[in-house]
């Protein structure tokens, strides 16, 4: 004889999210969840920026393609956490949301406290980790020809090393996307 055994798993059907995957975490990440447990501020450390400036006109549509492949392309970026930390959640590829800033009309003194602002504003927001994404990215337009991409993702997701690869898969999307691969 058999038996069935059911679990309950704490998921909103009507949030429009799309599980892909539960995978287990890791011991690295599971330390990194408790961490973040004990207080804000230890959650805030391990947020990590990495900021992209681009000489040149930009191409929005391209970079807005880029980075939605880049999510697309590495489950880590669109990965939330189970409630206790154990489970990786991995949700299906969707087109993100990546908010732009226009300070091209500035004078150059407002523009640099403009984005100093920006950047601060960005270190100091917190991930969800129950409810991600753990990764997001602003588009900056400093001036006609000089644009900052902004990324930041929380350590649980992405480390140093990461980071190098995904600037590196980024700048090869947006050249795709504008056909120049």
């Amino acid at each position: 004889m058999s038996t069935v055994s059911t679990e309950l798993v704490d998921f909103d059907p009507f949030s429009g999210a799309v599980v892909e995957r539960v995978l287990l975490s890791t011991e690295a990440q599971r330390e990194v969840w408790l961490a973040c447990e004990l207080s804000e501020q230890a959650s805030l450390a391990y947020n990590e920026s990495v900021r992209l400036r681009l000489k040149g006109t930009l191409d929005a549509g391209a970079m807005q393609g880029a980075l939605d492949a880049l999510v697309a392309r590495h489950d880590a970026l669109r990965s939330s956490f189970g409630p206790d930390g154990a489970e990786m959640i991995v949700l299906a590829a969707a087109p993100g949301q990546w908010p732009g800033e226009d300070l091209r009309g500035l004078a150059s003194v407002d523009r640099e406290t403009a984005l100093a602002a920006l950047l601060a504003a960005e270190v100091s927001t917190l991930f969800n980790l129950a409810e991600g994404p753990l990764f997001r990215a602003r588009i900056v337009r400093l001036a006609e020809d000089e644009t900052l991409v902004l990324m930041t993702a929380h350590h649980i997701v992405c480390d140093g090393w990461s980071w190098g690869v995904i600037v590196n898969t980024l700048g090869q999307l947006y050249d795709a996307q504008r056909g120049l691969a």
